[in-house]
């Protein structure tokens, strides 16, 4: 059988196996033993037994001289060889052939081979279901399985066996007969090629085993073992089905013990009860549906249940004493392994014992807190409430009818006005209630909650009824403002954030004088709590804003700000809304905070983006940054001499910053200025008038950016624009804007080859490098950094590029530096190629096979005028006639020099194929200085 519905047909097959036979058995009994079969014949086949526990048998050519009809009885075979009657049908029809359906009532048999018979009506034997039988004029074997059945051990092609079992019997059709274990063997896994155990152990590799093993196909059988689990054991109420873990005396008998098992169509589940000293009182305490003591141990699919796999019966502790009692739940025969066995207690108490408890001992005002009623049963209803003493002065009714609060397990709540207290019914869950209170309007005391047994009145409070009470402590709940204090910048953007332990919203406030003026905080006057009791609101500029506390942070001076519980404020208030004031006295009682702080008008500084002092017409864009603490935007002007102007407004961070990559130039060549000007506290633009503006508009830096740009239409020159641009800002009258300003020149790009030389030997001008040393080239530009490079070429006679270098960055100064590695190259002059894609740069540099080093310099310099230079490569250059010209005479610094300088070897390289660095006239002076030094030593 293979689904719900066949479970329970096999069950019900199982306990109809002790009924008497059907009508059409008893009309065997009464038939006449006389033979009247004249003849037809009967087919059988193969079959799983339907969802129904019935099978299907085709008759046919039936003929009866009595006019009696069809009756098909179906068989199965016992240990003696007897004929055993499982079921029968009369199919009530004298037709010659048709299909009849049979009910297989004992399933002894099942499942296995079965045969049906083709009897007359008249001539049917007399036999009850379960009794051997004489065979019909016609018989039909076949094999018949399905799902397994709890009455026997038997398990047919496609079963389910279970870890655990010892007597399984494998009962194959009628070729295969019964199967032994070992001929089933393990399709994959750990199990795979490994026969079937008999019997089944307890840890048996799960899966499926067949004749063939890991082979394909089943061979024509095959079993599937699984683990056995009990999935739920329980006690419930027999109203709701709901588990219970302790009940009292109203509930002790109203208890069934509810099980699930997968495991059902091998064996039931066996059902033993413990009483606190460990005895077996099971067959006490279990009950019938008749409320009748003695119900059945063991438990079969479906019974007492609707659904087909669950089971229950009744469980009945109402004359049994306190206590925890155990209900073990295990296999009722094989299957009772530790793995599987389950337990369950129950504590049954002498009373329905009620009590209350709280989440917290001590909480804030305005908070909520949970509390829980224990020991009821259950489905009951039980009283919680709260009297008006406990209320905080002033609360309205529809206020106290709101103190418990309709959640959880709460069925309903209210307020007795005519006796004053809150209530509320909460409905026991298992053994337990939970609730929840709101202690804003309760008085900042000890506050008692009380339950009592009602079920459903709400209507007045007897002491006689109420089960218990616990105190609950509410405390005034703390404020604290974090920010902002101390230092405010007027105009700037700051986080207001604290906390509010007591407080759905809080509002801020300013002191100035005799009473504290709200602050609207981005438009609104209050500010909400968050369920951790914080709050928090960013980016908030304290300066602007309806509220009289705006007004007064928009001024420089010092002050006190602080927060208030946003209720209190509301009830304290002389007048509301923007126009919301507290005197001072009210203020402290209602347990505002205060703090000091000081408005100040924010500063100014730029750095302007210029190379050495220039800026090329090739670039478009300067990078302009700087600070405008209380600002939100600054105006950047460009001005050129012939009165061009190119005017940006760049915005300035939360922190006060501002940092613009491409900031516009266009600008002619000449020379220029640039300003970053940001307006001051009042965020006017100068005296708030401007040329060519509308009086009643606010002059802020949109209408600054316009003046500006306006001023490149007027003809005037690039000092008469900066001079106009200073006498509406800076230089107004009563102005507080500020301006930072810088000159430059525009000019076209450039880039220059400034010096060469080898890595560690730094130089100016251009040197000789070494072959294999690294070349270090300096240059200079006027290009802005990061959105140009400069390419480096080394460039051989052919003009043909064979190493090459680039550089993106280089500081304001336009210096910058680029290494070349000369391995590769060839001894030889090469050109030095500086590209910036808008302008370039040349010069040649000499790569030599050996140059003069710092000790060879040294050796003569100490008593020669230091040697011939600082090194070898200016040797024969300018300062080696004037290094030797100390003491040998300016001979050898203008002869060497000069003649040097002559052949063109600025930097004392060779050209000729000599020594390189170290010609041959240089080293005769070097031998005559030696001579020197050598005389001069001997005196």
């Amino acid at each position: 059988m293979t689904n719900d519905n066949t479970r329970s047909k096999a069950n019900a097959v199982f306990f109809s196996a002790i009924m008497v036979i059907s009508m059409v058995a008893v009309g065997f009994a009464a038939a006449p033993a006389a033979a009247a079969v004249n003849g037809g014949s009967v087919t059988f086949d193969d079959q799983t037994l339907n969802d129904d526990g019935t099978v299907e048998v085709d008759y046919s050519s039936f003929s009866s001289d009595s006019g009696g009809s069809a009756v098909i009885a179906v068989t199965y075979e016992n240990s003696d060889g007897d004929a055993v009657l499982a079921g029968v049908s009369d199919t009530g029809s004298t037709t010659s052939s048709g299909t009849a359906t049979v009910e297989i009532e004992d399933t002894d048999g099942f499942p296995g081979v079965h045969t049906a018979h083709l009897f007359d009506s008249d001539d049917a034997p007399g036999a009850d279901i379960g009794d051997t039988v004489s065979s019909g004029f016609d018989i039909s074997d076949a094999y018949v399985t399905g799902e397994r059945v709890p009455t026997n051990n038997r398990a047919g092609d496609g079963s389910i066996v279970f870890q655990g079992e010892d007597d399984v019997v494998f009962v194959g059709n009628a070729s295969q007969g019964t199967i032994s274990h070992s001929q089933l063997s393990g399709t994959s896994g750990n199990r795979e090629g490994t026969p079937l155990q008999d019997p089944i152990p307890e840890d048996e590799e799960t899966g499926t085993y067949d004749f063939n093993g890991p082979d394909d196909g089943d061979g024509g059988f095959s079993t599937t073992v699984i683990s056995p689990d009990i999935t739920t054991a329980e006690v419930q109420l027999t109203e709701n089905g709901n588990d219970v873990s302790q009940v009292g005396p109203d509930s002790a008998s109203r208890l069934k013990v509810f099980a699930e098992w997968n495991f059902g169509n091998a064996e039931g589940l066996a059902i033993t009860v413990e009483d606190p000293s460990g005895a077996d009182i099971t067959n006490e305490v279990l009950i019938d549906n008749s409320d009748t003591s003695g119900a059945t141990d063991v438990l079969q699919y479906g019974e007492n249940e609707t659904n087909a796999e669950d089971a229950s019966v009744g469980l009945d502790l109402s004359g049994e004493d306190a206590g925890e009692y155990t209900v073990i739940f295990e296999g009722n025969d094989e299957i009772d392994q530790g793995s599987v066995t389950q337990e369950y207690t129950i504590e049954l108490t002498t009373e329905d014992e009620l009590s209350i408890d709280v989440a917290e001992d001590s909480v804030t005002q305005g908070s909520n807190v949970d509390y829980t009623v224990s020991g009821g049963t259950d489905g009951q209803f039980r009283l919680v409430a709260i009297e008006g003493g406990d209320f905080a002065d002033g609360v309205s009714d529809n206020q106290s009818a709101d103190i418990f609060r309709n959640v959880d397990d709460v069925s309903d709540t209210g307020y007795n006005s005519s006796d004053d207290y809150a209530w509320a019914l909460v409905e026991i869950d298992g053994t337990t209630a939970v609730g929840s209170i709101e202690t804003q309007y309760l008085d900042t005391a000890d506050v008692t909650v009380e339950v009592y047994s009602y079920e459903n009145e709400v209507s007045s409070l007897d002491s006689d009824d109420l089960e218990d009470d616990v105190d609950l402590e509410v405390t005034e709940g703390e404020l604290t403002l974090d920010s902002p204090t101390d230092e405010y910048t007027i105009g700037s953007e700051v986080d207001v954030n604290g906390s509010a332990e007591a407080a759905d919203e809080v509002r801020l406030y300013a002191l100035n004088n005799d009473n504290w003026e709200i602050i609207t905080v981005n438009g609104q006057d209050n500010i909400d709590v968050d369920s951790d009791d914080t709050f928090e609101v960013e980016d908030v500029t304290l300066s602007n804003g309806d509220g009289g506390g705006n007004d007064i942070l928009a001024f420089e001076g010092q002050y006190q700000i602080g927060v208030i519980d946003a209720d209190d404020a509301r009830n304290i208030e002389l007048d509301s809304g923007d126009d919301s004031e507290i005197n001072t006295s009210s203020w402290t009682s209602n347990d505002g905070t205060r703090a000091t702080i000081r408005s100040e008008s924010g500063g100014l500084t730029a750095q302007f983006g210029t190379i050495d002092g220039q800026f090329a017409t090739e670039d478009s864009t300067m990078t302009v940054n700087g600070t405008a603490e209380g600002q939100s935007n600054v105006v950047v002007a460009f001005v050129g001499e012939r009165g061009e102007v190119d005017v940006t407004e760049v915005s300035v961070d939360n922190d006060g910053t501002f940092d613009e990559e491409d900031v516009s130039v266009d600008l002619s060549q000449g020379a220029a200025s640039g300003h970053v000007i940001s307006l001051g506290r009042d965020g006017t633009v100068g005296d708030g008038d401007l040329p060519n503006t509308n009086s009643s508009d606010t002059v802020g830096i949109d209408e600054l950016s316009s003046f500006i740009t306006n001023l490149e239409d007027q003809s005037l020159t690039g000092n008469q624009v900066r001079d106009r641009i200073v006498s509406q800002t800076t230089e107004a009258d009563a102005t507080d804007d500020l301006m930072i300003s810088t000159t430059f020149r525009v000019t076209e790009a450039s880039v220059s080859l400034d010096s060469v030389y080898p890595e560690g030997a730094q130089a100016d001008g251009i040197n000789p490098v070494a072959a294999g040393e690294t070349m270090v080239v300096e240059g200079t530009t006027n290009l802005q950094p990061d959105d140009n490079s400069i390419v480096l070429n080394v460039l051989n006679q052919n003009d043909n590029s064979i190493e090459s270098a680039s550089v993106e960055e280089w500081s304001n100064d336009g210096q910058f530096t680029l290494t070349v590695d000369t391995s590769d190259l060839e001894t030889g002059t090469y050109t030095l190629e500086a590209d910036s894609g808008d302008t370039t740069d040349s010069t040649d540099v000499e790569i030599v096979e050996e140059r003069q080093t710092d000790d060879t310099g040294d050796d003569t310099g100490d008593d020669t005028g230091d040697d011939t230079g600082d090194d070898t490569g200016d040797d024969t250059g300018d300062d080696t006639g004037d290094d030797t010209g100390d003491d040998t005479g300016d001979d050898t610094g203008d002869d060497t020099g000069d003649d040097t300088a002559d052949n063109g070897s600025s930097d004392g390289g060779s050209t000729d194929g000599s020594t390189p660095g170290f010609g041959a006239l240089v080293a005769l002076v070097a031998l005559i200085a030696a001579a020197l030094l050598a005389t001069r030593r001997n005196n």
